[in-house]
């Protein structure tokens, strides 16, 4: 599990705010924080979209998860976690040399790798390891048989999630937000 910590200023936000009764602070700054988690995700899945990887965005967004703020606990976490991504989800496409797919910076051929569906219904990107072919008898008669294969992956959303052009998007995009969703916060409830 990869967090993005951003320490915004609340303190300076609040010394604007003085005139403000603290019952209405203590609820407004959750809140604030609240919103302001659930905009850097999908900040943060639109810059990984946009650093060039070639995932959905709704593959990405499911990776990325919000540990809420209460009034008790003033923090806010984004945080990516999982494992590395089966090629098959980076846009593959099967060739006669090969599978390319659109991992990063456009897209890259793997020699000798093939699209295939398993017996369970998984499709996947696979590759062969080992001399290759084996001679088998099957039914009494011989057979040649590629196995064994193995499946290829490429990165994870933790790792896309650790790319310095998205950390930097999404510390700009926090510290941007945060006061005016606190603002906003506070002039709803100060409405009430």
């Amino acid at each position: 599990m990869i967090k993005i910590n951003v320490q915004v200023d609340i303190d300076r936000a609040i010394s604007k705010l003085a005139h403000v009764p603290s019952e209405v602070q203590d609820k407004a700054l959750p809140r604030a924080l609240n919103k302001t988690a659930s905009q850097a995700k999908v900040q943060a899945s639109r810059e990984i979209r946009n650093a060039g990887y070639g995932l959905k965005v709704s593959e990405i967004k499911k990776a990325i998860a919000i540990r809420r703020a209460n009034r008790s606990d003033l923090v806010a976490s984004v945080y990516a976690s999982g494992r590395p991504i089966a090629l098959i989800n980076y846009n593959a496409r099967q060739t006669k040399a090969g599978v390319t797919v659109s991992v990063k910076n456009g897209r890259k051929l793997i020699r000798g790798a093939f699209i295939a569906t398993m017996p369970s219904g998984h499709t996947g990107v696979y590759e062969r390891v080992g001399s290759g072919h084996k001679k088998v008898m099957h039914n009494g008669a011989a057979q040649w048989r590629g196995l064994p294969i193995k499946e290829l992956f490429g990165p994870s959303i933790p790792s896309a999630f650790m790319n310095e052009t998205v950390q930097n998007a999404l510390v700009t995009a926090i510290r941007e937000r945060f006061p005016r969703l606190f603002a906003h916060e506070i002039a709803y409830l100060g409405l009430k």
